[in-house]
């Protein structure tokens, strides 16, 4: 077997869309201690589906693709795939989980098959200890080669960019300093028990800005209409957000049970809200919100002007 059949297929986990990158972040990881291809295939088995989840990867609706390779490359009737419960005939389709690969990863370096399959998010925590001297992150902290990462491999379709730019000139570039602050609300608190007792600091912190900055701008993100209203209702012409789908009802998670909320339209507002924060001068975020910690990796934010909560 030769380099250009040594591929690493990273499906969907299914779950948030920062989460499910933070998973991709992670195999891709694996992918270059292994020596082995990577391809990124989001399918009928993502929160964030294409039309055609059976056909059309919904990852590179959003990002530009990690290699040269698509699914259509492994799909061969002659090549091998790990773990066995894979084979060419239903690596488009959604799979079980088996958590007993949190456990694999030592196996993933002898295993000589063509692809090796992965839809189980591991964390680079766990595989930090694996990379050796010659690799470019040896000797990062975890959450420095998380940013290594994030910024070598996520790099947004031109659509997006556009369209963040657009947002960005017309309602932010005038206005600074911003200060970006994100808010989760909804299902959250079912991961997080004293999320509202952190929801309720904010404002200490936004105002504490404001009183060093007293012309600044807040740029909210937020997935609750409830949060929306309230900051609209204390900080008015100050606020700038986007028009993004929010929940009506903190039990009511938008991006898994609102059905009629396109797909793709879902992943485009996480993106826009993520990437738009990451133009502000300052932000103050949730230290385990996915947003949150996908803000602080996608740019190099220097000391002082960002907190996570």
């Amino acid at each position: 077997m030769n380099e250009s059949n040594r591929f690493f297929l990273i499906k969907a986990w299914g779950n948030g869309f920062w989460s499910d990158a933070e998973h991709v972040i992670g195999q891709l990881l694996i992918a270059e201690l292994t020596g082995r291809i990577p391809v990124v295939y989001w399918g009928a088995d993502s929160l964030y589906a294409s039309d055609e989840p059976l056909v059309k990867d919904a990852f590179t609706m959003y990002f530009l693709p990690v290699s040269n390779y698509s699914i259509n490359d492994l799909i061969n009737s002659n090549y091998t795939y790990y773990p066995l419960r894979w084979n060419y005939g239903d690596v488009r389709l959604p799979g079980t989980k088996d958590l007993a690969e949190f456990e694999d990863v030592p196996i993933r370096f002898s295993r000589s098959e063509n692809v090796l399959v992965s839809n189980i998010h591991i964390y680079v925590d766990v595989l930090i200890h694996w990379i050796k001297q010659s690799h470019s992150a040896y000797g990062l902290k975890v959450e420095d080669v998380y940013s290594y990462l994030y910024q070598k491999y996520l790099k947004l379709q031109p659509y997006l960019s556009s369209e963040i730019e657009n947002f960005y000139v017309k309602n932010m570039k005038s206005k600074h300093p911003v200060l970006g602050v994100h808010i989760r609300g909804s299902d959250k608190i079912n991961e997080c028990p004293n999320l509202y007792e952190i929801n309720n600091s904010y404002p200490l912190e936004i105002d504490h800005y404001l009183k060093n900055n007293p012309t600044a701008s807040i740029f909210l993100l937020t997935d609750c209409e409830s949060i929306l209203a309230r900051y609209i209702e204390l900080y008015g012409h100050k606020l700038i957000y986007t028009d993004a789908m929010r929940t009506p009802d903190d039990n009511v998670p938008v991006h898994y049970v609102l059905p009629y909320y396109n797909t793709k339209q879902k992943g485009i507002d996480i993106i826009k809200d993520t990437y738009l924060a990451l133009k502000c001068d300052h932000f103050i975020g949730n230290h385990i919100s996915n947003v949150s910690m996908a803000v602080s990796r996608l740019k190099d934010w220097p000391e002082g002007t960002i907190k996570l909560l």
